[in-house]
């Protein structure tokens, strides 16, 4: 058995050597973190611009309806 001033020694070089993987996995999480919210906050515009490109799309489609149905009447009033 070793005497405890050895132990002592060497339970304190393990707890530096924790400390120091631990503030490496805390900057790794935080740089996760920002890459996180980065990614979410270009997550959220593009998710944005594609409902506004499907509300172009509805109106778009909306007026080419409204287009053939009144080609429709007059084809219809020219045939009548």
């Amino acid at each position: 058995m070793k005497p405890a001033h050895i132990r002592v020694q060497e339970l304190q070089k393990e707890v530096a050597n924790l400390a120091e993987l631990r503030d490496e996995a805390q900057s790794e999480m935080d740089s996760n973190m920002d890459e996180a919210i980065y990614y979410r906050k270009k997550a959220s515009e593009a998710e944005a611009r594609m409902y506004a490109r499907q509300e172009e799309i509805d109106a778009r489609l909306a007026e080419i309806t409204e287009l053939e149905e009144q080609q429709e009447v007059l084809v219809h009033a020219a045939t009548a």
